[in-house]
């Protein structure tokens, strides 16, 4: 396994891989999992401190930190987000999630799922804001106090988790086009 590499070019037919620097790579299967990257929100304030897009083990312990006995806001309500509100459940004194569905993961597994997973988490202490969006993060000194739902509801938060992502990020392989054989298997987190 290669990270820190990208990968460039991918020959179907002899089976190869080219990197960035160089590097030729045959492969008998291939999988592909580039992971995602945050999808752009548009709010004011993106300038306060501790709003977070989970990416590293650090930014995973940062959260850890900042949510001890604190008010964790999350936004997004499909695996990155909801596995955060998870985490979070017993070390933040509140955790709010806000959804743009009506239900957690409602894309992914459907309603009836959504429904029964967000009862769960309920029943755990976490308050659901969905069918909204962030309006803005408002800081003192610097960090950050409350986070504004589009509704006008006002939420106190000492960290903030943004678990939107966008579904797949490997644009050259799809650039490739054509048919890529048994071989090769793009991944989508979105499904994952």
């Amino acid at each position: 396994m290669f990270t820190e590499k990208e990968a460039v070019a991918i020959d179907v037919k002899t089976r190869s891989v080219t990197f960035d620097d160089g590097l030729r790579m045959e492969y008998r299967k291939l999988f592909i999992a580039t992971g995602s990257k945050p999808k752009p929100m548009n709010y004011k304030g993106k300038d306060v401190r501790n709003v977070f897009h989970l990416r590293t083990p650090e930014d995973a312990n940062s959260i850890a930190r900042l949510a001890n006995n604190k008010n964790a806001v999350i936004v997004g309500t499909s695996f990155v987000g909801m596995e955060v509100a998870a985490a979070l459940t017993d070390k933040a004194h509140s955790v709010s999630v806000i959804g743009i569905e009506s239900v957690p993961f409602k894309k992914a597994l459907g309603e009836k799922v959504g429904k029964a997973i967000m009862k769960l988490f309920e029943a755990n202490r976490v308050k659901f804001y969905m069918l909204n969006e962030v309006s803005e993060m408002i800081g003192h000194h610097g960090q950050l106090k409350e986070v504004v739902l589009k509704s006008g509801k006002v939420l106190r938060a000492d960290v903030c988790v943004i678990g939107c992502f966008f579904p797949l990020h490997c644009c050259f392989v799809l650039a490739l086009g054509g048919d890529f054989g048994p071989w090769i298997w793009p991944v989508s987190v979105e499904f994952l």
